[in-house]
């Protein structure tokens, strides 16, 4: 049995119809909403900005080069006009149409080999889940559609077959295509180097003049820009800088802590094309041409993560060119259509799972954004001036149009100097002070979920300069004192998952209830309303508000709320697993209620990161109540140390056990 006629046309669709659905998730990623921003400001002035709209940093508004307007516009009024779902179609058919000039360019390669497009379309749909990091509505998705239209266009140029009337308009227009995307994206600088690398190699052929002539095109076509040659100077300034690989994470190479695959991808990438060179590099220039390029994309990707879809994408071609013309793989001819159905499959379901909070699906579901705290800003702040972190600063930039931020993602305007600053002052009390001083800033919104971003949540909770306006279930906005006189800061709830004056008896139902309502019911507060919930259920047996734990549950009313508060909390925790402040009091919860399985669990996840007084009074307390003979007289033993310590003696959660010590509860599985 040999392959079915129109080999290259079935694998071309089919990666393309993957392609298409792997990249078909929810508008989703922040960059997004900072150039809809622009677009918008662009849409609404009537032309490109010559200074920037956006930012605080400096006393007057300082240059700014938007060298992606032409995106950013194109996005906004399809946004505007047709809404996210069209936005995200628009972006899916651009990579359905990358899907299939990939597969195409495999087979012109390989020169018609049989094999080489469903090979090729077999690689490339096993790879698409791993650089589906790279799949979203960004500018970056022009970079990886553009260069397989211009590696196409050069492969005609190379053949000998292509009529000169055709080449002619091929320069042209592929120069047309250049100008469009120098005003879309700086990877306009890697169609530049793909074709100085291909008129390298074309030297005393005959496709030298055409592709001279091209190279002349795209030079003219960089000046073509509202902002003329420097579109290209300042983009190199800062691709050779290494400053700014040490600033944004992206522009950087792979480290640990960043996920596995992005190494594992490129490396397997790069053994294959060195398993396939041989037939493909000899097969005549453009082969020997391409197989230049690939190792310089896999350098890049090596040295920067923002080219890691690009190397795993566009080497795929050559190594599927080069496999297909290997004995063993010709060998297995028969088996390859049912190998390609099932990377599709496969790939199809890995895809959410590399990156599972990006779902499949249209729309645009705003969820973990700060939205509903931009609503606050915009409804009762006059002249916001914005300190938050670069990713909640691009939503911002859209959902607080007249509003001002201190920085955001556009690194190069700033520089790395800067941004490196205000960044660092997130962990930093003293410095964040200071920030906040220089730059009169009046609105700060945290993200009480980063480790990072503690010293600042804790300086704006303590300070009386500063009223806490807003929670959601990752930020927090603090709003400073006279800056928003219709806006009463919250008084009962603490930013994100702290207690604040939840558990205070003196605070009644009816105050709680005011400031949740406040809070809001949304996909955005589903996590920060469960917390909320689960404290409120832990009122009756709290002692001494939050400073000294839960008390064991007496009858079977309290020992519900106990069973309540684990429950609400419990959803909390599954959408944060693990975080500290959520898993204590989950594991307070079911201790309370004699459940030993649950509060074990949760202690041990409060643990993960490290042992605090909370999590070893809690551990204590759990072995007193429900621990063997030998766990309870070691915890007996650990509260007389405690009690007689001058350190802790007075501490209220060590006079609580030390009242409680011979305190036990009978063992009562959940739900019984």
């Amino acid at each position: 049995m040999r392959l079915p006629g129109r080999a290259v046309s079935w694998s071309a669709w089919g990666c393309a119809a993957a392609f298409f659905a792997i990249g078909a998730f929810p508008l989703h990623s922040l960059d997004a909403y900072g150039h809809l921003a622009q677009g918008r400001q662009i849409a609404e002035a009537g032309g490109v900005p010559r200074l920037d709209p956006f930012s605080f940093w400096q006393p007057e508004p300082q240059p700014w080069s938007n060298y992606e307007w032409a995106y950013d516009l194109m996005t906004w009024l399809v946004y505007d006009h047709l809404g996210a779902t069209a936005l995200i179609v628009l972006k899916c058919v651009a990579l359905a149409a990358l899907g299939f000039a990939l597969v195409v360019l495999a087979d012109r390669l390989a020169k018609g080999a049989p094999l080489a497009a469903p090979v090729a379309a077999t690689l490339l749909v096993s790879a698409a889940p791993m650089a589906r990091i790279r799949f979203t509505v960004r500018p970056q998705i022009v970079g990886l559609v553009l260069p397989a239209v211009l590696l196409l266009g050069i492969h005609a140029l190379y053949e000998r077959e292509t009529p000169k009337r055709t080449r002619r308009w091929l320069v042209l227009s592929l120069g047309l295509m250049h100008v469009a995307w120098v005003n879309m994206h700086g990877s306009h600088l890697l169609g530049l180097l793909i074709t100085l690398l291909f008129l390298a190699f074309s030297v005393r052929t005959h496709a030298f003049k055409s592709m001279a002539l091209l190279l002349l095109a795209q030079l003219l076509g960089t000046a073509c820009t509202p902002f003329g040659i420097g579109i290209v100077t300042d983009a190199l300034a800062h691709v050779f800088d290494p400053m700014y690989r040490s600033v944004v994470i992206e522009w950087g190479p792979w480290t640990p802590g960043r996920p596995l695959y992005l190494l594992i991808g490129p490396v397997v990438a790069a053994l294959l094309m060195l398993a396939a060179m041989r037939p493909v590099t000899r097969s005549g220039r453009y082969g020997l041409a391409y197989g230049v390029f690939c190792v310089v994309v896999t350098v890049m990707a090596f040295r920067s993560l923002r080219f890691v879809a690009h190397q795993m994408l566009f080497t795929v071609p050559f190594i599927g060119a080069g496999l297909a013309q290997l004995r063993w793989v010709r060998a297995a001819e028969r088996a390859v259509p049912w190998v390609l159905a099932i990377a599709i499959a496969a790939s199809l379901s890995l895809a959410p799972r590399l990156e599972p909070f990006v779902p499949y699906g249209f729309s645009e579901p705003r969820l973990g954004h700060p939205f509903a705290v931009a609503k606050v800003i915009d409804d009762h702040v006059g002249e916001p001036r914005i300190l938050a972190s670069i990713q909640e600063s691009w939503p911002l930039m859209f959902a607080v149009p007249d509003g001002r931020v201190l920085v955001d993602g556009r690194v190069p305007f700033y520089g790395p100097q800067f941004i490196r600053m205000v960044t660092n002052s997130f962990s930093d009390g003293v410095a964040f002070d200071a920030l906040l001083k220089q730059y009169d800033v009046n609105v700060v919104v945290v993200d009480h979920t980063d480790a990072g971003q503690t010293a600042a949540v804790e300086y704006l909770r303590h300070s009386v300069a500063w009223g806490l306006g807003q929670v959601q279930d990752r930020q927090s906005m603090f709003v400073r004192e006279g800056a928003a006189p219709s806006l009463r800061p919250f008084e009962v709830l603490g930013p994100g998952y702290r207690v604040g004056r939840l558990l205070d008896p003196e605070v009644s139902e009816e105050e709680i209830g005011l400031e949740v309502e406040r809070v809001g019911h949304h996909q955005s507060s589903s996590a920060i309303q469960s917390w909320i919930a689960g404290i409120r259920s832990l009122r009756m047996l709290a002692r001494n508000s939050d400073r000294a734990g839960v008390r064991l549950a007496r009858d079977d009313s309290e020992r519900e709320a106990a069973r309540e508060a684990y429950r609400s909390l419990s959803s909390a925790a599954a959408v944060y697993p693990g975080f500290t402040a959520i898993e204590l009091y989950r594991a307070m919860a079911a201790s309370a209620a004699c459940d030993r399985p649950e509060a074990e669990q949760a202690l041990a996840r409060a643990k993960y990161a490290r042992e605090t007084r909370e999590t070893t009074l809690v551990g204590t307390e759990l072995a007193l109540r429900m621990g063997e003979a030998e766990a309870r007289t070691r915890a007996r033993g650990h509260v007389r140390w405690l009690a007689s310590h001058p350190e802790s003696g007075d501490d209220p959660w060590v006079v609580a056990l030390s009242r409680e010590i011979d305190t036990r509860c009978p063992w009562t599985p959940l739900g019984d």
